[in-house]
């Protein structure tokens, strides 16, 4: 369910006329989380650009910090919130997508177009393989910290994320 704009005042800690003066629209104001956010993706992204030594290593060490930052670092709850609020909105769904997804799925994309040059992936839309590869991350993680998972259908985070990568390699890499 989406925050009043109440909601909102109370969890920045300011009053709603304060709300009102800066951002305007409530919509204004979940576009200014978004942009704010991929802001501070911008690290992670140029981090997953960079391919690894060999492509097992380098999905591993991209999935790895994904994980990470999903499950330490409160991204899933970000994206989350993303979601929910995107979902159905022809304003907000595309500036989620735009400023907050997209520039992950673009690194990734550029990672895999390098193994592929390198001919160690298969020669596919690198696109829907970063796709691919995200999905069952995200999913996970909203599954065990956004949605409770966690408390009755808790997940080996680590085996989680070998089960992913080692698919993902089976499925992409040149035999």
């Amino acid at each position: 369910m989406r925050p009043t704009l109440r909601e909102l005042a109370a969890a920045a800690r300011c009053s709603v006329s304060t709300l009102n003066h800066y951002f305007g629209k409530r919509n204004d104001i979940v576009l200014a989380v978004f942009a704010q956010s991929g802001e501070r993706g911008q690290g992670q992204f140029q981090a997953t650009r960079i391919p690894g030594p060999d492509f097992e290593t380098s999905v591993r060490e991209a999935a790895a910090l994904s994980w990470t930052v999903l499950t330490q670092h409160g991204v899933a709850g970000v994206l989350a919130m993303g979601m929910v609020e995107g979902m159905g909105d022809d304003l907000l769904g595309p500036a989620f997508i735009e400023s907050m997804f997209e520039p992950f799925v673009i690194a990734l994309t550029e990672r895999f177009d390098a193994h592929v040059a390198r001919g160690e992936m298969r020669p596919v839309d690198t696109r829907m393989a970063a796709l691919t590869l995200a999905s069952p991350l995200l999913l996970g993680a909203l599954h065990q910290k956004e949605l409770g998972g966690a408390r009755d259908y808790p997940l080996d985070g680590d085996a989680y994320l070998d089960h992913v990568v080692e698919s993902f390699v089976r499925a992409y890499r040149v035999d």
